[in-house]
């Protein structure tokens, strides 16, 4: 049995100056000492979060463990009547292959389960929930200028964060320890999210930050480990993971949706809307007709749907990869291969080039004009011919703007890296102080075997949030290639 008790404190601070001002009394003379009024601002912010935690381990025959924890936050930056949370957890695993006897091709088995808590404070931020004032560095009649500092409505009935989460998985070792698996299936709940919603600027404030809605995640994740090969010169060591997570966002503090953002251009946008897996991206789609044909209007131009419409989440619910190790003698090759399905994407830059003619899909009737494929408004096949640059144009950028066009399949397979290694035998090393020595060439991020997104690299973004499923104008993915040395003394 072991056992342990401990407190934590955690302090961000954040500081800054700034200065500026104007008129200049001499012209042409840039220096913050040439200027008539000099304003300088100072920025402060403190926040801290205080923690006491404990946690017993037992372990019974080296076959059966248990482990539980408790841990206790307090954070500043919430009320103090609401900003502590309690958070248990407590797991368990059985070795049965040491606790019976197994039959000689199964080395080794456990079984494992366990739940755990979790918190956080979200999006919320040092003083929001007090209304905070500041000066504006100049006076009016004498006095000085205030403002009200905070960009947020202050809420004084936040609540912390609440992560709870379930799983249960086992692992197993055969033939020697020549195959493996690694199983889990877990079930997460996310309650109390504290979030950013947009409000009204005629309120003074550009959002509320309140506790919103309850999230959920399941999944399975599996990890196969063999060697199908192994000798004494040469051996081949091979692992497969896998991973499967099913979202759905299930309450939103009685709205249908949230917004979580916008692109630079395009009507498109991502929220979390209620009933469906997170990060949705919804724009305008083609109108169709009950058969599914795209209808057009009387001058040839595909017409837009009634309202957004969703196309799927940004986020990737399947991840994965493949490693393969090949050891002959001293010579090490290896390669990783991964993958990502399931997620869509909102590519601006295709967008940009249906605009400007440079997509290949707008190559289509340059010389004749061209026919969208489907009906006019009545029923009938829609036989207007129209100008190329004014059919593709209204698609991208006019009042028909067609979110749909843009929106692809942002699922792909990478070769992320290749290596090849080899290490000095240690009959050359054996009488120096040298004891290990490898040589190594790498290459990463080397090719993209599959993708559906045309012009662009699936995993291209211009954000760095959860809001995930937009790309404008990317950076192309690059190459790298490398060499390595490593000395061991």
């Amino acid at each position: 049995m072991n056992a342990a008790v401990g407190a934590y404190s955690q302090d961000n601070v954040w500081k800054s100056f700034s200065g500026g001002g104007g008129p200049f009394v001499i012209p042409y003379f840039y220096s913050i000492s040439n200027v008539s009024s000099k304003p300088f601002n100072y920025g402060f912010s403190h926040s801290r979060v205080n923690s006491v935690y404990g946690n017993v381990d037992v372990g019974f025959k080296d076959f059966l463990f248990l482990s539980v924890t408790g841990r206790n936050d307090w954070f500043s930056v919430l009320n103090p009547k609401t900003n502590n949370y309690f958070y248990p957890s407590i797991s368990g695993s059985f070795v049965f292959s040491d606790a019976f006897n197994m039959p000689s091709w199964l080395n080794f088995g456990k079984l494992r389960a366990s739940y755990g808590g979790s918190s956080n404070t979200g999006a919320a931020n040092a003083y929001e929930t007090l209304l905070t004032y500041g000066l504006q560095g100049y006076t009016t009649n004498g006095q000085a200028v205030g403002f009200v500092v905070n960009g947020s409505i202050p809420n004084q009935a936040l609540r912390p964060v609440s992560i709870q989460e379930e799983e249960v998985g086992f692992n197993l070792e055969f033939l020697n320890s020549r195959l493996g698996i690694d199983l889990a299936l877990y079930n997460k709940n996310t309650t109390d999210d504290i979030v950013n919603v947009s409000v009204s600027g005629t309120s003074g404030y550009g959002t509320n930050v309140i506790n919103v809605g309850k999230m959920r995640n399941r999944g399975i994740e599996v990890l196969l480990t063999g060697t199908p090969i192994k000798s004494r010169d040469f051996a081949w060591n091979v692992s497969w993971n896998f991973a499967y997570n099913a979202n759905r966002v299930l309450y939103l503090a009685g709205k249908n949706y949230l917004s979580l953002d916008v692109p630079r251009n395009g009507d498109a946008s991502i929220r979390a809307v209620v009933g469906l897996p997170y990060g949705q991206i919804v724009g305008y789609k083609y109108k169709r007709n009950s058969a599914g044909s795209i209808v057009y209007d009387t001058a040839g131009l595909p017409l837009a749907s009634n309202g957004v419409l969703p196309f799927g989440s940004g986020v990737y619910d399947k991840t994965g990869g493949l490693t393969n190790d090949f050891h002959y003698k001293d010579l090490t090759l290896s390669f990783l291969i991964d993958y990502k399905f399931g997620g869509k994407l909102y590519s601006g830059t295709n967008l940009i080039l249906y605009s400007d003619g440079l997509q290949k899909g707008t190559l289509q009737g340059r010389e004749t004009g061209f026919i969208g494929k489907g009906v006019t408004e009545d029923g009938h096949p829609n036989t207007k011919v129209v100008i190329t640059q004014n059919y593709f144009g209204a698609i991208a950028a006019g009042s028909n703007n067609i979110d749909e066009q843009f929106v692809y399949d942002a699922s792909f397979i990478k070769l992320r890296s290749l290596s090849l290694t080899y290490n000095l035998p240690k009959s050359l090393l054996k009488s120096g102080f040298i004891k290990g020595c490898s040589l190594s060439l790498v290459g990463r991020n080397l090719a993209i075997l599959l993708k559906h997104t045309p012009n662009i690299d699936p995993e291209s973004t211009y954000n760095n949030t959860n809001a995930q499923g937009l790309e404008l104008s990317g950076y192309p993915s690059v190459r790298s290639y490398g060499f390595n040395l490593n000395v061991k003394f």
